[in-house]
């Protein structure tokens, strides 16, 4: 109740944060880093000299897409003729993959490979002297 006797409501706010994960050091050789706040897990991650953070829950049945492994986008190479010459593994648009049942994300945007309306959250990474943060 406030001062004049009625009734007061408060709606808490998610109040952002940057939460420290390590050193860079700590994510050679494609170490990952899952990192627990308010109940969600986030998964932390090296690619290509480039951070990242997603939900380490997969949207298909929460499987740990965190466990996951990363890999390029499977593309299929076409000849001058349109003909199919085969497939390739791309290096601009690299996936995680759920270990569950394959479901795969683009690491840059979280959106699912398979129905790109569905986006795994993600979260913005920062490195600070040798020290990596994520925004929580």
């Amino acid at each position: 109740m406030n001062a004049s006797g009625t009734a007061t409501s408060w709606v808490a706010d998610t109040v952002e944060h940057w939460e420290e994960v390590g050193t860079v050091e700590d994510f050679a050789d494609g170490q990952r880093r899952l990192l627990t706040v308010d109940s969600v897990e986030v998964v932390v991650f090296c690619a290509n000299g480039h951070f990242y953070a997603l939900h380490a829950r997969c949207l298909h049945q929460g499987g740990p897409v965190s466990e996951g492994i990363l890999i390029g986008k499977v593309e299929t190479v076409l000849e001058p003729d349109r003909r199919w010459a085969g497939e390739r593994f791309s290096e601009e648009e690299i996936h995680l993959v759920c270990p569950w049942h394959g479901w795969e994300y683009d690491i840059e945007t979280g959106e699912c490979a398979g129905d790109r309306s569905l986006k795994l959250p993600r979260y913005d990474v920062e490195v600070r002297g040798d020290v990596v943060y994520v925004k929580v």
